[in-house]
Protein backbone atom coordinates (compact mmCIF):
# COMPACT_ATOMS: atom_id res chain seq x y z
CA UNK A 1 0.00 0.00 0.00
CA UNK A 2 1.11 3.55 -0.68
CA UNK A 3 3.27 5.53 2.22
CA UNK A 4 1.51 8.48 3.63
CA UNK A 5 -1.54 8.39 1.64
CA UNK A 6 -4.09 10.03 4.10
CA UNK A 7 -6.09 12.92 3.15
CA UNK A 8 -9.63 13.87 3.70
CA UNK A 9 -12.23 14.13 1.09
CA UNK A 10 -15.23 16.16 2.29
CA UNK A 11 -18.45 14.54 1.70
CA UNK A 12 -19.63 17.21 -0.19
CA UNK A 13 -16.67 16.42 -2.86
CA UNK A 14 -18.00 12.68 -3.36
CA UNK A 15 -19.93 13.20 -6.98
CA UNK A 16 -23.43 12.07 -6.56
CA UNK A 17 -25.14 13.09 -10.00
CA UNK A 18 -23.16 14.65 -13.24
CA UNK A 19 -22.35 17.40 -14.57
CA UNK A 20 -25.08 17.37 -16.92
CA UNK A 21 -27.62 17.31 -14.16
CA UNK A 22 -26.42 21.39 -13.83
CA UNK A 23 -26.91 22.23 -17.64
CA UNK A 24 -23.25 21.45 -18.26
CA UNK A 25 -21.45 19.41 -21.01
CA UNK A 26 -19.34 15.80 -19.43
CA UNK A 27 -16.59 17.94 -21.24
CA UNK A 28 -16.99 20.60 -18.94
CA UNK A 29 -15.50 18.88 -16.06
CA UNK A 30 -12.37 19.43 -14.10
CA UNK A 31 -8.93 18.11 -15.15
CA UNK A 32 -5.81 18.43 -12.90
CA UNK A 33 -2.41 17.55 -15.32
CA UNK A 34 0.42 16.40 -13.29
CA UNK A 35 3.81 15.96 -14.27
CA UNK A 36 6.23 13.37 -13.39
CA UNK A 37 9.22 14.65 -14.57
CA UNK A 38 8.56 17.40 -11.79
CA UNK A 39 5.65 17.11 -10.19
CA UNK A 40 4.66 20.27 -11.55
CA UNK A 41 0.37 20.39 -11.62
CA UNK A 42 -1.72 21.96 -14.07
CA UNK A 43 -5.72 22.90 -13.71
CA UNK A 44 -7.97 22.63 -16.69
CA UNK A 45 -11.33 21.83 -18.24
CA UNK A 46 -11.14 18.32 -19.53
CA UNK A 47 -12.56 19.55 -22.98
CA UNK A 48 -8.87 21.64 -22.83
CA UNK A 49 -7.93 17.90 -22.52
CA UNK A 50 -6.67 18.26 -26.52
CA UNK A 51 -3.67 20.54 -25.71
CA UNK A 52 -2.30 17.96 -23.51
CA UNK A 53 -2.22 15.58 -26.57
CA UNK A 54 0.23 15.52 -28.90
CA UNK A 55 -0.19 14.29 -32.96
CA UNK A 56 0.93 10.80 -32.92
CA UNK A 57 -0.37 10.28 -29.50
CA UNK A 58 -3.02 7.13 -29.54
CA UNK A 59 -5.42 7.24 -26.91
CA UNK A 60 -6.96 3.50 -25.40
CA UNK A 61 -10.34 3.49 -24.03
CA UNK A 62 -12.35 0.51 -22.38
CA UNK A 63 -15.66 -0.07 -25.76
CA UNK A 64 -17.22 -2.12 -22.39
CA UNK A 65 -21.27 -0.57 -22.20
CA UNK A 66 -22.49 -0.86 -19.08
CA UNK A 67 -25.84 -3.44 -18.81
CA UNK A 68 -28.86 -3.74 -15.84
CA UNK A 69 -27.15 -7.03 -14.48
CA UNK A 70 -28.79 -7.76 -11.37
CA UNK A 71 -31.76 -9.86 -12.16
CA UNK A 72 -34.27 -11.51 -8.92
CA UNK A 73 -35.58 -14.32 -9.14
CA UNK A 74 -36.72 -17.59 -7.55
CA UNK A 75 -34.84 -21.28 -7.76
CA UNK A 76 -36.57 -24.07 -8.73
CA UNK A 77 -37.38 -24.50 -4.86
CA UNK A 78 -39.53 -21.23 -4.85
CA UNK A 79 -36.99 -20.04 -3.20
CA UNK A 80 -35.30 -16.07 -3.75
CA UNK A 81 -32.42 -15.50 -5.05
CA UNK A 82 -30.30 -12.59 -6.41
CA UNK A 83 -28.18 -13.21 -9.64
CA UNK A 84 -25.54 -10.91 -10.90
CA UNK A 85 -24.36 -11.41 -14.94
CA UNK A 86 -21.25 -9.97 -16.63
CA UNK A 87 -19.53 -10.73 -19.61
CA UNK A 88 -21.28 -12.81 -22.42
CA UNK A 89 -19.63 -15.31 -24.02
CA UNK A 90 -19.67 -16.34 -27.98
CA UNK A 91 -21.87 -19.74 -26.98
CA UNK A 92 -24.55 -16.99 -25.29
CA UNK A 93 -24.06 -17.62 -21.98
CA UNK A 94 -22.82 -15.47 -19.28
CA UNK A 95 -20.60 -15.02 -16.03
CA UNK A 96 -22.69 -15.49 -13.06
CA UNK A 97 -22.62 -14.79 -8.98
CA UNK A 98 -25.28 -15.95 -6.98
CA UNK A 99 -26.31 -15.03 -3.82
CA UNK A 100 -29.36 -17.44 -2.26
CA UNK A 101 -30.77 -18.89 0.96
CA UNK A 102 -28.69 -22.08 0.30
CA UNK A 103 -25.26 -22.19 -0.09
CA UNK A 104 -25.29 -25.52 -2.98
CA UNK A 105 -25.07 -24.83 -6.39
CA UNK A 106 -25.14 -27.80 -8.99
CA UNK A 107 -24.99 -27.70 -13.15
CA UNK A 108 -28.57 -27.79 -14.70
CA UNK A 109 -29.92 -25.74 -11.90
CA UNK A 110 -32.82 -23.48 -13.15
CA UNK A 111 -34.46 -19.96 -11.95
CA UNK A 112 -37.10 -18.31 -12.41
CA UNK A 113 -36.55 -14.38 -13.10
CA UNK A 114 -39.32 -11.59 -12.95
CA UNK A 115 -42.08 -13.59 -13.30
CA UNK A 116 -40.55 -16.00 -15.92
CA UNK A 117 -40.26 -13.16 -18.25
CA UNK A 118 -36.56 -14.53 -18.04
CA UNK A 119 -35.02 -17.96 -17.21
CA UNK A 120 -31.50 -18.92 -16.50
CA UNK A 121 -29.81 -22.71 -16.51
CA UNK A 122 -26.35 -23.22 -14.44
CA UNK A 123 -24.13 -24.81 -16.69
CA UNK A 124 -20.81 -25.35 -14.86
CA UNK A 125 -18.71 -23.73 -12.11
CA UNK A 126 -16.02 -21.35 -13.83
CA UNK A 127 -13.76 -20.55 -11.19
CA UNK A 128 -15.15 -20.38 -7.33
CA UNK A 129 -18.07 -18.26 -6.70
CA UNK A 130 -18.16 -17.94 -10.78
CA UNK A 131 -20.78 -19.28 -12.55
CA UNK A 132 -21.70 -20.25 -16.75
CA UNK A 133 -25.36 -19.57 -17.14
CA UNK A 134 -27.79 -19.48 -20.29
CA UNK A 135 -30.38 -17.12 -19.64
CA UNK A 136 -33.36 -17.16 -22.14
CA UNK A 137 -33.74 -14.81 -24.03
CA UNK A 138 -30.05 -14.75 -24.35
CA UNK A 139 -29.86 -11.16 -25.85
CA UNK A 140 -28.15 -8.69 -23.79
CA UNK A 141 -30.92 -6.36 -25.23
CA UNK A 142 -33.37 -8.46 -22.74
CA UNK A 143 -31.76 -7.75 -20.01
CA UNK A 144 -32.88 -4.19 -20.00
CA UNK A 145 -35.92 -5.19 -19.75
CA UNK A 146 -35.96 -7.49 -16.58
CA UNK A 147 -32.51 -6.43 -14.99
CA UNK A 148 -31.72 -4.29 -12.96
CA UNK A 149 -28.73 -1.52 -12.62
CA UNK A 150 -25.71 -1.96 -10.04
CA UNK A 151 -24.69 0.91 -9.34
CA UNK A 152 -21.89 1.93 -6.43
CA UNK A 153 -23.69 2.42 -3.03
CA UNK A 154 -22.72 6.11 -2.83
CA UNK A 155 -24.60 7.50 -5.69
CA UNK A 156 -27.52 6.76 -2.92
CA UNK A 157 -30.05 5.70 -6.16
CA UNK A 158 -29.69 4.39 -9.60
CA UNK A 159 -28.44 6.93 -11.63
CA UNK A 160 -30.35 7.94 -15.13
CA UNK A 161 -28.60 5.21 -17.79
CA UNK A 162 -27.58 7.61 -20.27
CA UNK A 163 -25.17 9.16 -17.92
CA UNK A 164 -23.86 5.99 -16.36
CA UNK A 165 -22.25 4.97 -20.20
CA UNK A 166 -19.28 6.52 -22.10
CA UNK A 167 -20.36 8.06 -25.72
CA UNK A 168 -18.04 5.66 -27.59
CA UNK A 169 -19.35 2.26 -25.42
CA UNK A 170 -20.17 -0.34 -27.87
CA UNK A 171 -19.67 -3.98 -26.14
CA UNK A 172 -22.38 -5.19 -23.93
CA UNK A 173 -21.30 -6.68 -20.87
CA UNK A 174 -19.90 -4.60 -18.16
CA UNK A 175 -21.36 -4.42 -14.75
CA UNK A 176 -20.17 -0.95 -13.74
CA UNK A 177 -18.74 1.98 -15.76
CA UNK A 178 -14.92 2.46 -16.67
CA UNK A 179 -15.68 5.50 -16.05
CA UNK A 180 -12.17 7.97 -16.49
CA UNK A 181 -13.69 7.91 -20.37
CA UNK A 182 -16.80 9.45 -19.10
CA UNK A 183 -15.75 13.01 -19.18
CA UNK A 184 -15.13 12.39 -23.05
CA UNK A 185 -17.90 13.79 -25.79
CA UNK A 186 -18.08 12.35 -29.78
CA UNK A 187 -17.04 16.23 -30.42
CA UNK A 188 -13.89 15.95 -28.29
CA UNK A 189 -12.97 12.76 -29.55
CA UNK A 190 -13.21 14.20 -33.38
CA UNK A 191 -11.30 16.82 -31.96
CA UNK A 192 -8.28 14.85 -30.87
CA UNK A 193 -8.47 12.94 -34.41
CA UNK A 194 -8.03 16.01 -36.20
CA UNK A 195 -5.39 16.62 -33.96
CA UNK A 196 -3.39 13.62 -35.50
CA UNK A 197 -4.19 11.77 -32.06
CA UNK A 198 -5.35 8.15 -32.72
CA UNK A 199 -8.07 6.24 -30.71
CA UNK A 200 -7.87 2.22 -30.16
CA UNK A 201 -10.46 0.28 -28.41
CA UNK A 202 -10.01 -2.55 -26.20
CA UNK A 203 -12.82 -4.36 -24.02
CA UNK A 204 -12.72 -5.44 -20.12
CA UNK A 205 -15.97 -6.13 -18.76
CA UNK A 206 -16.02 -5.04 -15.23
CA UNK A 207 -17.00 -7.75 -12.93
CA UNK A 208 -16.29 -6.77 -9.01
CA UNK A 209 -16.79 -10.04 -6.88
CA UNK A 210 -17.15 -7.43 -3.75
CA UNK A 211 -20.43 -7.22 -5.52
CA UNK A 212 -21.77 -9.97 -3.62
CA UNK A 213 -21.96 -8.46 -1.00
CA UNK A 214 -24.26 -5.42 -1.94
CA UNK A 215 -26.44 -8.74 -3.38
CA UNK A 216 -27.29 -10.28 -0.23
CA UNK A 217 -28.18 -6.74 0.64
CA UNK A 218 -30.73 -6.60 -1.53
CA UNK A 219 -31.73 -10.45 -0.83
CA UNK A 220 -32.43 -9.00 2.60
CA UNK A 221 -34.40 -6.79 0.98
CA UNK A 222 -36.88 -7.41 -1.29
CA UNK A 223 -37.54 -11.09 -0.01
CA UNK A 224 -37.07 -10.69 3.73
CA UNK A 225 -34.26 -13.06 3.88
CA UNK A 226 -32.01 -12.79 7.34
CA UNK A 227 -28.71 -14.67 6.08
CA UNK A 228 -28.04 -14.88 2.53
CA UNK A 229 -25.33 -17.05 1.88
CA UNK A 230 -22.37 -15.96 -0.07
CA UNK A 231 -19.87 -17.84 -2.10
CA UNK A 232 -17.57 -19.34 -0.72
CA UNK A 233 -14.42 -16.71 -2.18
CA UNK A 234 -16.27 -13.92 -0.52
CA UNK A 235 -13.21 -13.24 1.80
CA UNK A 236 -11.53 -10.64 -0.29
CA UNK A 237 -7.68 -11.54 -0.19
CA UNK A 238 -5.51 -9.03 -2.04
CA UNK A 239 -7.85 -6.42 -0.84
CA UNK A 240 -7.20 -2.35 -0.33
CA UNK A 241 -7.84 -1.31 2.57
CA UNK A 242 -11.38 -0.49 1.93
CA UNK A 243 -12.26 -4.30 1.06
CA UNK A 244 -12.12 -4.06 -2.56
CA UNK A 245 -10.17 -5.56 -5.36
CA UNK A 246 -10.12 -6.01 -9.23
CA UNK A 247 -11.25 -9.71 -9.21
CA UNK A 248 -10.65 -11.80 -12.25
CA UNK A 249 -11.72 -10.09 -15.22
CA UNK A 250 -12.21 -10.81 -18.95
CA UNK A 251 -10.77 -9.08 -21.91
CA UNK A 252 -10.16 -8.72 -25.42
CA UNK A 253 -7.44 -6.67 -27.24
CA UNK A 254 -8.24 -7.05 -30.99
CA UNK A 255 -5.35 -7.16 -33.50
CA UNK A 256 -5.83 -4.06 -35.07
CA UNK A 257 -5.78 -2.12 -31.67
CA UNK A 258 -2.38 -3.91 -30.63
CA UNK A 259 -1.07 -3.38 -34.40
CA UNK A 260 -2.03 0.39 -33.45
CA UNK A 261 -0.72 0.50 -30.17
CA UNK A 262 3.00 -0.72 -31.38
CA UNK A 263 3.12 1.22 -34.74
CA UNK A 264 2.43 4.40 -33.14
CA UNK A 265 4.82 3.77 -30.59
CA UNK A 266 7.60 2.73 -32.94
CA UNK A 267 6.70 6.00 -34.44
CA UNK A 268 7.76 8.23 -31.27
CA UNK A 269 4.20 8.62 -30.33
CA UNK A 270 2.71 8.41 -26.47
CA UNK A 271 0.42 5.42 -25.66
CA UNK A 272 -2.21 7.71 -23.48
CA UNK A 273 -4.02 4.88 -21.34
CA UNK A 274 -7.69 5.84 -20.01
CA UNK A 275 -8.34 4.42 -16.90
CA UNK A 276 -7.70 1.31 -14.66
CA UNK A 277 -9.37 -1.01 -16.40
CA UNK A 278 -7.14 -0.25 -19.64
CA UNK A 279 -4.05 0.09 -17.76
CA UNK A 280 -5.13 -3.93 -16.56
CA UNK A 281 -5.77 -5.17 -19.21
CA UNK A 282 -2.69 -3.64 -21.29
CA UNK A 283 -0.11 -4.48 -18.76
CA UNK A 284 -1.77 -7.97 -19.02
CA UNK A 285 -0.62 -8.14 -22.48
CA UNK A 286 2.28 -6.49 -22.95
CA UNK A 287 6.06 -7.96 -23.32
CA UNK A 288 9.18 -6.83 -21.57
CA UNK A 289 10.33 -5.23 -24.76
CA UNK A 290 6.80 -2.82 -24.90
CA UNK A 291 5.14 -4.80 -27.45
CA UNK A 292 1.63 -5.29 -27.37
CA UNK A 293 -0.44 -8.56 -28.57
CA UNK A 294 -3.51 -9.49 -29.62
CA UNK A 295 -5.97 -11.96 -28.00
CA UNK A 296 -8.53 -12.53 -25.20
CA UNK A 297 -8.64 -13.97 -22.18
CA UNK A 298 -8.51 -13.04 -17.98
CA UNK A 299 -6.74 -11.11 -15.80
CA UNK A 300 -6.20 -10.71 -11.99
CA UNK A 301 -3.78 -7.83 -12.09
CA UNK A 302 -3.21 -6.13 -8.94
CA UNK A 303 -0.37 -3.10 -9.67
CA UNK A 304 1.72 -2.99 -6.60
CA UNK A 305 4.01 -0.24 -5.88
CA UNK A 306 6.73 -2.55 -7.00
CA UNK A 307 5.41 -2.94 -10.68
CA UNK A 308 7.14 -1.58 -13.80
CA UNK A 309 5.04 -0.41 -16.14
CA UNK A 310 5.42 -1.62 -20.14
CA UNK A 311 2.47 0.34 -21.47
CA UNK A 312 1.91 3.20 -20.60
CA UNK A 313 3.44 6.73 -21.19
CA UNK A 314 0.46 8.93 -19.81
CA UNK A 315 -2.47 7.86 -17.97
CA UNK A 316 -6.29 9.38 -17.63
CA UNK A 317 -7.77 8.53 -14.33
CA UNK A 318 -10.30 9.71 -11.92
CA UNK A 319 -10.06 10.94 -8.45
CA UNK A 320 -9.38 8.26 -5.96
CA UNK A 321 -10.19 7.58 -2.49
CA UNK A 322 -6.93 7.33 0.19
CA UNK A 323 -5.95 4.02 0.70
CA UNK A 324 -7.63 2.34 -2.60
CA UNK A 325 -6.23 0.06 -4.88
CA UNK A 326 -6.76 2.62 -7.21
CA UNK A 327 -4.65 5.59 -5.99
CA UNK A 328 -2.13 2.27 -5.43
CA UNK A 329 -2.06 2.19 -9.17
CA UNK A 330 -2.00 5.63 -9.73
CA UNK A 331 0.76 6.46 -7.28
CA UNK A 332 3.03 3.41 -8.61
CA UNK A 333 3.08 5.18 -11.96
CA UNK A 334 4.07 8.84 -10.15
CA UNK A 335 6.56 7.22 -7.73
CA UNK A 336 6.84 7.79 -3.96
CA UNK A 337 4.77 10.16 -2.41
CA UNK A 338 4.06 12.60 -4.85
CA UNK A 339 0.54 11.77 -5.51
CA UNK A 340 -0.69 11.88 -2.13
CA UNK A 341 0.88 15.26 -1.85
CA UNK A 342 -0.98 16.39 -4.63
CA UNK A 343 -4.05 15.50 -3.40
CA UNK A 344 -4.13 17.09 0.10
CA UNK A 345 -2.63 19.98 -1.47
CA UNK A 346 -4.28 20.95 -4.85
CA UNK A 347 -7.08 18.23 -5.02
CA UNK A 348 -8.95 18.56 -2.25
CA UNK A 349 -8.27 22.34 -1.20
CA UNK A 350 -9.10 22.75 -4.21
CA UNK A 351 -12.82 21.29 -4.33
CA UNK A 352 -12.71 18.79 -6.96
CA UNK A 353 -15.21 16.14 -7.13
CA UNK A 354 -14.68 12.19 -7.15
CA UNK A 355 -15.63 9.28 -8.36
CA UNK A 356 -17.22 8.51 -11.74
CA UNK A 357 -19.53 12.13 -11.46
CA UNK A 358 -16.92 13.94 -10.73
CA UNK A 359 -13.46 15.00 -12.24
CA UNK A 360 -10.11 13.69 -13.48
CA UNK A 361 -6.29 13.52 -13.68
CA UNK A 362 -3.92 13.01 -16.33
CA UNK A 363 -0.52 12.11 -15.72
CA UNK A 364 2.09 12.93 -17.99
Amino acid sequence: MVEHAEYTVPPEQVAKEPVEARGAQRSDSRLVVVRRADGAVRHRRFHEIDEELRPGDVLVLNNSRVLPSVLRGLDGAGRPVVVQVYSPMADGSWHAQVVATEPDRRAGEEFAFDGGRMTGRLLHSEEPGVWRMLLSPPEPEALEKVATLFYPHYLGSAPRPEHYQNVYASRPGGIMLPSAGRHFTLALLRRLAERGVAVAELTLDIGVKWGVVRLAGWLRETAGVTEPVLPADTARTAADERGNFPGCEHYEVPIETADLINARRRAGGRVVVCGTTVMRTLETVTDEDGRVWPGDGWTRLIISPEHRFRSCDAFLTNLHMPRSSELQLTSSLVGGARLPEVYRTEIVPNGYRFYEFGDSMLIV
